[in-house]
């Protein structure tokens, strides 16, 4: 399989994930510094304040991915290490360092996507409502002023938001990410100011940053059955891509929410809001590792459904998610017939698997090679049927810190020695450089 004449391809990071250097040059706390420090919240006990020491070995990492051969590298902006308040007094040393990683790209000809927004609320502003707040959308538009004027003159693509739908459900209504909440019409309400912060910053970003690109990034979900799915349930397939997927496309797409969610969002919206979100973006950031299995839920609860494991027959990444690259095509296609086929990067797609190192130290993981197959003929099957997909970024370069997961689940094309930071490529970056390399999945 081949892929089209100017197809891209990259690789993406997150701050906190990598980046560590917590004491470090005036970076504030985030939200997830305050997650990590709970007991019991993340596995291990793990905490992100040394993580892969991006912050130290950012030159080392920018080699890694010149020498995998990709040309994109979507990477976040910690906001607490440039406004350690979230707000007002800047820290220059932050500032300072995100420009030697531009020049750093730049100077081995990569192309920087900055993310302004991957998790890592500054938990100063967290202590005044965080996302509930609606003054969120003004500090977090401050926020990409202040990176656009500091940035704009290196950079040709901007994300507003990594994944806002796992801000407001995981972190708002499921408690399984920071800032750790239960509540639903939390939840519904960050999702909302969430939307409001990106509409203005893609707002800000067409004035201080003219002729650049502009998106954000979704995880877009597929909803499955299982055999014992009732007919007289199939509502509720579209009742979960509504919610994780249409909160979030369509009042960007189509200038208002879905209808099945409707009675959730509306007593957050104020007049004006929904033209703001409405603003026009130049691409839309995809990210899909996996199906997701639905039943009826059977307890009251806040959906009317709930998770099911998946088949027994379906194989596994180590996070127990179905590995399944058709999904992946159809999630492409739903963008392509419901949405107007917008211009699609795939900005994560990866699996986690048991990585050991053999007597001469390299990382024969196979499974993430065959897993990385499987996708790629996915996507390239529905660009094929006109899907405008038009670049391809692994999660991740490095094994990193995976939030409540600590370090115990790998993703990397890059094995971390978390005691030495030793970097070691493993078999599966060989894999993705002949990918790169050649445009194609090779033979085999």
């Amino acid at each position: 399989m081949r892929f089209p004449d100017g197809f891209q391809w990259g690789v993406s990071t997150s701050s906190f994930q990598i980046e560590g250097g917590a004491d470090d040059d005036g970076r504030g706390a985030s939200i997830w510094d305050t997650y990590c420090a709970a007991p019991g919240k993340v596995a291990n006990g793990d905490t992100g304040r040394v993580a892969c020491d991006h912050y130290h070995r950012w030159a080392e990492d920018l080699d890694l991915i010149a020498g995998l051969g990709a040309r994109i590298y979507r990477f976040s902006i910690m906001w607490g290490r440039v406004l350690p308040e979230g707000v007002g007094a800047t820290n220059p040393k932050g500032l300072d360092f995100y420009d030697r990683l531009v020049d750093g790209m730049l100077e081995r000809g990569l192309k920087p996507w900055p993310c302004l927004y991957h998790w890592d609320l500054p938990q100063a502003l967290q202590d005044r409502g965080g996302w509930t707040n609606r003054d969120s959308a003004g500090w977090f538009a401050d926020y990409a002023a202040l990176m656009a004027g500091r940035l704009a003159d290196r950079v040709e693509n901007w994300v507003t938001f990594n994944e806002p739908s796992v801000s407001a459900w995981v972190g708002h209504e499921e408690g399984r990410h920071a800032p750790g909440l239960t509540d639903p019409r939390a939840a519904a309400r960050a999702a909302h100011h969430i939307n409001l912060s990106h509409g203005r910053a893609v707002a800000v970003l067409r004035d201080l940053s003219p002729g650049k690109g502009i998106g954000f990034v979704l995880p877009v979900h597929k909803g499955r059955t299982l055999p014992q799915f009732q007919e007289r349930d199939a509502h509720l397939i579209r009742l979960y891509e509504d919610k994780w997927n249409g909160v979030f496309l369509d009042p960007v797409y189509k200038g208002r929410y879905p209808d099945s969610v409707l009675d959730r969002m509306a007593e957050h919206i104020r007049p004006g809001d929904m033209e703001e979100i409405n603003r026009p973006v130049d691409f839309l950031g995809v990210n899909h590792y996996f199906p997701t299995y639905l039943l009826p839920s059977e307890e009251p609860a806040s959906w009317p459904f709930r998770f099911a494991e998946p088949p027994k027959y379906m194989r596994r990444t180590e996070m127990g998610w179905a590995i399944d690259g058709d999904a992946f095509r159809e999630v492409l296609m739903i963008l392509k017939d419901e949405y107007g086929n917008p211009p699609v990067h795939v900005t994560e797609n990866g699996g986690a698997f048991i990585d050991v190192a053999g007597p001469d130290g390299r990382v024969d993981d196979q499974d993430r090679i065959a897993y990385y197959r499987d996708y790629l003929t996915g996507m390239g099957r529905a660009i094929a049927a006109g899907a405008d997909v038009r670049s391809f970024m692994p999660w991740s370069l490095l094994d990193n810190f995976e939030w409540a997961r600590g370090y115990a689940k790998r993703f990397g094309l890059v094995h971390v020695d978390f005691q030495t930071q030793k970097r070691t490529p493993k078999a599966s970056y060989r894999f993705m450089q002949q990918v790169i390399a050649n445009n194609a999945l090779p033979s085999g």
